[in-house]
């Protein structure tokens, strides 16, 4: 894993993140695809999306004709730990094996 780090270039580290991001909002709203569009495209006044911050953290909830449809709910340690956590690690490691270079004096010559 090291070996495959150290030759990314921060461009690579950061495309990494993106598609990690994408990924985990697929996995986390993906469900939600087929509700939301049963909802948007409902009667008039028959269908609702709803998203809340509160004490319990982030609820979203899709609703049609008064059922709902899909709920979901996280706090907000999970979701900063789920959003920051691997892009974090994978830096960290990324620079651990970037930083094992020689010293400058011995690039130069002297």
């Amino acid at each position: 894993m090291s070996g495959l780090l150290r030759s990314w270039s921060a461009g690579k580290l950061f495309a990494s993140w993106i598609g990690y991001w994408i990924l985990l909002i697929a996995i986390g709203l993906g469900p939600a695809i087929g509700p939301i569009w049963r909802a948007t495209h409902a009667e008039p006044d028959k269908g609702s999306l709803n998203m809340s911050l509160g004490s319990d953290g982030f609820s979203f909830n899709v609703l049609k004709d008064g059922a709902t449809l899909f709920s979901r709910s996280i706090r907000l340690l999970p979701l900063a730990l789920l959003v920051a956590g691997p892009p974090l690690l994978i830096w960290v490691l990324w620079f651990a094996t970037r930083s094992k270079r020689s010293a400058p004096d011995a690039a130069i010559g002297r």
